[in-house]
């Protein structure tokens, strides 16, 4: 027993004293605007297209026991606004669609190749993200507000990754998110659909490649102490 607790301590401490605490994370910003054109006899009519707005950004801190193996946890926080005027109404309307988004997935790394400045890397991820929408509709100087359809997602994937070491302290990955093998199932839930207190919950499955994220491509930048 003794000679066993010798070991594992032993190797507890090998691994500790190659181990690396990393901070990182990534910023994404998009933004979406244009015209709708309209010709039918001769007669044109324009107006535009909704407008939006998404930002989002991802901290994450990570452990590495060793050069192969180690832990980390991405949080995610993201704010969508959409906004649609609508003149179908007279006078014209504006639908203005507000959404927040949280997030967090911890982690389990492993490195597999490392070719001159780059690791090629793979993490088990179970993710979990929480997307709740808020509706205003305006009209002639009145203003109505609803809160839209909670949904909920819970996954587990596995996602490819690539780092490349910018300086010894400092580098950029980049997470495949198009290769991702995994599942997802997504809760919605829509509250008092028919005016008389029904709340209807639809639940969806997913397995598949790709399946957690919008993006193709993540990058973000780390910081190794």
């Amino acid at each position: 027993m003794k000679k066993l607790f010798i070991t594992i301590a032993f190797v507890a401490a090998t691994m500790f004293a190659s181990a690396q605490l990393y901070v990182g994370g990534s910023l994404g910003m998009n933004t979406e605007s244009g015209k709708v054109k309209a010709e039918n006899s001769g007669t044109t009519v324009e107006q535009d297209a909704p407008k939006t707005f998404v930002f989002t950004f991802a901290p994450e801190v990570g452990f590495m026991f060793n050069d192969n193996m180690g832990v980390g946890l991405q949080l995610g926080f993201g704010m969508g606004k959409m906004t649609q005027k609508d003149y179908s109404f007279d006078p014209a309307a504006t639908l203005t669609v507000k959404t927040t988004t949280i997030a967090f997935a911890p982690y389990f790394r492993y490195v597999f190749a490392e070719v001159d400045n780059f690791k090629f890397y793979a993490d088990a991820k179970v993710s979990y993200a929480m997307n709740k929408p808020k509706a205003t509709f305006e009209q002639d100087g009145t203003t109505v507000t609803q809160d839209g359809d909670k949904t909920t997602t819970l996954g587990f994937g596995i996602v490819p990754g690539m780092a490349y070491q910018l300086t010894d302290n400092i580098s950029m990955n980049c997470a495949l998110n198009i290769l991702e093998l995994g599942f997802q199932t997504e809760k919605t839930i829509e509250k008092d659909v028919d005016g008389a207190g029904t709340d209807v919950t639809t639940t969806t499955n997913d397995f598949g490649f790709g399946i957690n994220m919008p993006s193709p491509i993540t990058i973000g930048f780390f910081y190794t102490f």
